[in-house]
């Protein structure tokens, strides 16, 4: 499981904000979104990075829970107090919007903490979608007659891989779930960031983040 401590978050933040600030943008980082899936009482949470002036979307977190606290290489970050403490981790962890992994939707929000963000990944594709939509048409406005650029689509479908390699159970059941979830999360914020990349150069404008919609 990846973990990262605060100097080291703290450090990574600084040069990713540098490398906005080089790229022209004017608001903080855009922060990851989180996918979780429970299975019995395996909790996994994956974090997805989604600023596009920094990446295009890839993984950067990865921890396991159950009763026990805490499990994998992110046991031993300091910066997880309470490690043994189940609901204290999620609660940390769980801090930022969070997307729940597919058919596991009612035993992960019985799990998640009362201050969880949950994400409508339904909606926030709606959002999205509409927003390519007036993008095609500003572009028609200020180009009468000219061919539209290829704007692609967005769109979100879980993404299935390898069962975990060292994990069985409720555990593989629940990494197997997140990671397939986690995997379509990246590919939408892919291809949401190459849409803004293409809407940036061609209308003008900074870099929005994905339009999230919270339940």
């Amino acid at each position: 499981m990846m973990s990262e401590n605060p100097a080291q978050s703290a450090q990574s933040e600084q040069s990713q904000a540098s490398q906005a600030s080089q790229a022209g943008a004017t608001r903080p980082q855009d922060p990851p979104l989180l996918v979780a899936a429970t299975v019995g009482e395996s909790t996994a949470v994956w974090q997805v990075e989604v600023d596009a002036r920094v990446l295009l979307g890839d993984f950067s977190g990865a921890w396991l829970v159950d009763q026990d606290g805490v499990h994998g290489f992110a046991a031993d970050a300091d910066w997880i107090e309470q490690r043994d403490d189940r609901d204290a981790v999620l609660e940390l962890l769980l801090a930022r919007p969070v997307v729940v992994a597919g058919d596991t939707q009612d035993a992960t929000l019985a799990r998640l903490p009362q201050s969880a963000q949950v994400v409508d990944l339904e909606a926030t594709l709606e959002n999205a979608t509409a927003e390519l939509e007036r993008n095609k048409e500003q572009f028609a406005e200020e180009n009468p007659g000219k061919r539209q650029p290829a704007w692609g689509e967005i769109s979100f479908a879980a993404q299935d891989g390898p069962a975990p390699q060292g994990l069985t159970g409720d555990a593989a059941a629940a990494v197997t779930a997140c990671m397939a979830t986690a995997r379509g999360v990246r590919w939408l914020v892919r291809d949401w960031n190459a849409a803004e990349k293409l809407r940036a150069q061609r209308l003008g404008g900074e870099l929005r983040a994905l339009p999230v919609v919270l339940r």
